[in-house]
C-alpha cells in the first residue's frame, strides 16, 4: 500500500487558497515559500483577485483549468468546510488545512471539524490538519508552513524526520536545527495538528519508508490508533532509530494537552513499556531531543558497552563515570599494549587508568596520546572525550585539530563535553560547525552515548546487526 503522504510530496502541482498580499500573513507566507522554492506548478486563490508574486490570484479553486495534486487551505475556520468541498468538486484529493478553531477550541470547532470530516468521506479527500503547520521537505521545495523565515529559519536537507502533533513545538525545533551545527538536518517535517484524518501512524509509515529519512523524531500528546501505531514503530525501528517525546505524562500535562490539540492522555506507565517493546528511545527532555539529532545523525553505532573517559579534570571524570552506570554501560579495561603504553608515556600523577586524566597539567599533545590509544583499543567501544580548556598549557586550537582528526574516522562513537566559559564556547561552536558531536556537560555527552548503545542492545535483542543500521552517511 502507498503511503498517504506519498501523494502530497510527490505533487506536481500545488495550490494557495487563502494566499494574501499582506507581507507576513500565514497566506503570504506560504505562497511565497512555494512560488519561489517549489518545482512543480504553483495556483494561488484569493477571492479578491489580482496578482501575487508574479502569479494569478484565482478567485476560486474552481476558475483554474489545471489539475492539482494537493493544497494548502489558510482561511478562517468558518469558512474552511466550504473551501474543503470546493476542492472536493475540483478533485483535489490532497489537503492541508493550517487554520485552527476545530476540535481543539470548543463545541462549535467540533462541528466544524465535524462538517469537514463528512466532507473528506464524500469526496474522499486525504486531509492533514486542521490546527497545524504542515509539510516541510527543503530538498523537494515542499513548504506549508506559514511562519515567515525571519521569524522561523529552516534547516537544510539532512537524515532526520520530525513528526509531532504540536505545531509550535515542531516550529521551535526546526528553528533550532536551523543553527545547529551544518544546519543539514532535515528529511521531512509532518505537523498534523488535530489528526482529523492522517495521524502519527500515517505519517511514522511514510517516513518509514522514505529513503532519505534514516532517523525519525516524534513529539505525540495522544494516540488516534495505539495499536496500529506500536506495531508500526516495532516494524521499523529494526530499520532506523525512533526516538519519542509523548507529552500529557502527568494530570497537569493532560488538561494542558485537551486545550492544546484536544488530545486525550493514556496511561504513562503502560505507554512507557509500549514504546520501549516497540524500539522508541523515550525522550522527556528538550536538551535530550537535540543530543539524539547529534549522536545518532553523526555517530555509527557502538559493537558494545564499553567506555573510555578521557579528562583534564578529576571531577569531571566522576561525573562521567557516575553517569556511565546510570546508562547502563560499562568503564572499559584497556587492553595491556594499551594500559602499558599509557603508563610508560604519561607521568606518575596522571591516573592512566580508566577515567584516564591527564590534569591540569594537560598539553594538546596529551590528548593527542590518550585519545587515539583510546580510540584504537579493541577492547573500547565509545570514547568520551571531556575537555576544560582553562587549564594554562593547553593550545586550544591544537586540541580542535586532534578531535575532529579522531572524530571524523567513525570507526566507533566519540563524543566530546566541552566545559567551561568563553574558550569552551568557542571551541565548542567550532567543532559544531562541521557536525561533530559537543556537549555542554560530561553528563549529556555520556546520556548520548547511552542512548545510542540501548538502540544496539534493541537491535541484537531482535536479531539485527547494528553494524548494518547507518544514519550518519
Amino acid at each position: 500500500m502507498t503511503a498517504r503522504l506519498e501523494k502530497y510530496f510527490n505533487a506536481k502541482s500545488f495550490c494557495v487558497v487563502g494566499a494574501s498580499t499582506t507581507p507576513n500573513k500565514p497566506g503570504n507566507v506560504v505562497a511565497y515559500n512555494f512560488v519561489h522554492s517549489f518545482p512543480g506548478e504553483t495556483y494561488l486563490v484569493n477571492p479578491r483577485g489580482g496578482e501575487l508574486y508574479n502569479k494569478k490570484l484565482y478567485k476560486s479553486i474552481l476558475e483554474i483549468d489545471a489539475q492539482i495534486d494537493a493544497a494548502c487551505i489558510i482561511v478562517p475556520a468558518k469558512y474552511t468546510p466550504q473551501t474543503l468541498k470546493q476542492c472536493g468538486e475540483k478533485g483535489i484529493k490532497n489537503v492541508i488545512i493550517t487554520t485552527g478553531g476545530f476540535s481543539e477550541a470548543g463545541e462549535e470547532g467540533l462541528q466544524l471539524q465535524q462538517q469537514m470530516l463528512e466532507i473528506m468521506k464524500k469526496y474522499e479527500i486525504n486531509v492533514i490538519g486542521p490546527n497545524c503547520l504542515g509539510l516541510y521537505s527543503p530538498a523537494l521545495g515542499y513548504d506549508t508552513m506559514f511562519l515567515p523565515s525571519s521569524k522561523l529559519k529552516r534547516p537544510k536537507s539532512g537524515p532526520v524526520s520530525i513528526l509531532t502533533q504540536s505545531g509550535a513545538f515542531g516550529a521551535a525545533f526546526i528553528d533550532q536545527l536551523s543553527r545547529l551545527g551544518s544546519g543539514q538536518w532535515v528529511s521531512k517535517f509532518v505537523s498534523y495538528g488535530n489528526a482529523s484524518d492522517i495521524n502519527e501512524t500515517d505519517s511514522l509509515e511514510y517516513v518509514g519508508n522514505d529513503s532519505n529519512t534514516k532517523m525519525v523524531l516524534i513529539y505525540l500528546e495522544d494516540f488516534k490508533d495505539g495499536r496500529r501505531f506500536m506495531e508500526k514503530a516495532r516494524e521499523i525501528s529494526l530499520r532506523k532509530p525512533i526516538m519519542g517525546i509523548k507529552a500529557n505524562r502527568t494530570e497537569t500535562g493532560a488538561k494542558a494537552g485537551a486545550s492544546h490539540t484536544a488530545a486525550l492522555s493514556s496511561d504513562d506507565v503502560i505507554v512507557d513499556d509500549l514504546m520501549k517493546d516497540a524500539g522508541i528511545i523515550r525522550v522527556t527532555t528538550w536538551d535530550q531531543l537535540e543530543d539524539c539529532v547529534l549522536a545518532f545523525g553523526t555517530q555509527p553505532l557502538p559493537l558494545g558497552d564499553k567506555v573510555a573517559i578521557i579528562t583534564d579534570g578529576g571531577g569531571a571524570g566522576v561525573m562521567a563515570s557516575d553517569m556511565v552506570s546510570d546508562c547502563n554501560l560499562k568503564l572499559a579495561k584497556f587492553s595491556l599494549d594499551v594500559q602499558t603504553k599509557l603508563n610508560e608515556i604519561f607521568p606518575s600523577f596522571y591516573a592512566t587508568g580508566n577515567p584516564i586524566d591527564i590534569t591540569g597539567s594537560a598539553t594538546a599533545e596529551d590528548y593527542k596520546i590518550a585519545l587515539e590509544a583510546a580510540y584504537n583499543d579493541p577492547e573500547v567501544n565509545s570514547v568520551v572525550n571531556i575537555c576544560i580548556p582553562v587549564i594554562p598549557d593547553l593550545d586550544i586550537n591544537e586540541y580542535m585539530k586532534i578531535t575532529k582528526e579522531i572524530a571524523k574516522r567513525k570507526e566507533k562513537p566519540f563524543v566530546t563535553a566541552l566545559v567551561g566559559g568563553e574558550e569552551a564556547d568557542f571551541a565548542a561552536a567550532e567543532l559544531l560547525r562541521e557536525d561533530i558531536p559537543v556537549f555542554t556537560s560530561p553528563g549529556r555527552a555520556v546520556r548520548a552515548l547511552g542512548m545510542l548503545t540501548d538502540y544496539t542492545n534493541y537491535l541484537r535483542k531482535h536479531g539485527v546487526d547494528p553494524s548494518s543500521i547507518s544514519v550518519e552517511e
